[in-house]
């Protein structure tokens, strides 16, 4: 019914990818509630857009149309917490969404399809007001696109974002040796070998194991971050994860006046990171099971420039 919607509606090619993938994390991230008698899915959407990545590239969506694909995905609660509850609110969303207003609009298009191609259970009918949606629309519509200004600050803090195994510190190993790299797995294996673990694997079980071992790598990235953030005149790499707003927000914060802020987002299919993992496995001894990747893509949440980032750029997997 929802796709149906949305070629009623004449939503783009983009939208109807969405309907049609958004729900691809369920099965991911299915639970049972035993106790309550009932199935929760809670935080799919990063999934669904790291599984919906496969089928798209399979299908030979432009990477343009992927990364809009994969947006609306990500956010789609985001825009149903504000027609049910008005929490965000549209002018929270509004500085949310600024300099993307025609994603803010696709979104809102998206919800309309998805939220009223449902059979909606009467108890919950006061939540759905298709007027608010309608009504939101009208007013996107009215909004003057914002057009980001070029920074002119002349060092650069580069922000990586992705799961692990998505290939960022090979992206890493191209760059200048001239930037300043915080890495917190670097911090482990580098007291891990002080105890004689050389393999990163040996490192990181012994630090965890270890308590006072693990605040000795703890204090080690502690030190590493300082130093960064007192590094006003360096060009900086965080190669971390940074999949979560607050994790980037850390970073961003201490450097908004000093840096150029360049997000860079690795995208590659959940497969794909799941067979790159076991590779890794082998060759350098460094290996994290499908579990713990599915809980970090389920943390996940696409950078915007409202943050502050001056730059976003994506890098697909070619392999």
């Amino acid at each position: 019914m929802s796709y149906n919607l949305g070629i009623k509606h004449k939503v783009k090619r983009t939208i109807l990818w969405a309907i049609l993938l958004h729900d691809l994390g369920r099965v991911f991230t299915r639970k049972v509630d035993s106790e309550n008698s009932k199935v929760i899915f809670g935080d799919f959407e990063g999934v669904s857009s790291f599984v919906a990545l496969e089928i798209l590239k399979k299908a030979n969506v432009p990477e343009n149309e992927i990364i809009e694909i994969i947006k609306i995905i990500s956010f789609q609660y985001t825009i149903i917490d504000h027609i049910k509850y008005n929490d965000p609110s549209f002018d929270e969303l509004s500085k949310m969404f600024i300099y993307e207003e025609d994603l803010f609009k696709d979104l809102f298009e998206y919800v309309r399809c998805d939220l009223f191609g449902r059979i909606i259970d009467e108890s919950k009918i006061e939540y759905y007001d298709i007027n608010r949606v309608e009504q939101s629309i009208k007013k996107i519509n009215q909004i003057s696109k914002n057009k980001k200004i070029k920074t002119t600050k002349k060092n650069i803090l580069y922000i990586l974002v992705g799961p692990p195994c998505s290939r960022k510190s090979s992206w890493v190993n191209r760059k200048s040796k001239e930037f300043i790299i915080i890495n917190r797995d670097s911090c482990d294996e580098e007291i891990g070998k002080k105890y004689g673990k050389h393999s990163y694997d040996e490192a990181y079980d012994f630090v965890k194991e270890n308590p006072d071992v693990e605040k000795e790598a703890d204090e080690l990235y502690k030190a590493k971050r300082e130093f960064a953030k007192n590094s006003k005149n360096k060009n900086i790499i965080i190669d971390n994860p940074n999949l979560m707003l607050s994790n980037r927000k850390k970073w961003i914060t201490p450097f908004l006046d000093t840096h150029t802020i360049k997000v860079i987002v690795f995208l590659d299919s959940l497969e794909n990171i799941v067979k790159c993992s076991k590779k890794r496995s082998i060759e350098i001894n460094k290996y994290i099971d499908e579990k713990l990747i599915i809980s970090k893509l389920k943390t996940f949440y696409f950078p915007l420039y409202s943050e502050g980032i001056d730059e976003i750029k994506y890098i697909f997997n070619k392999e």
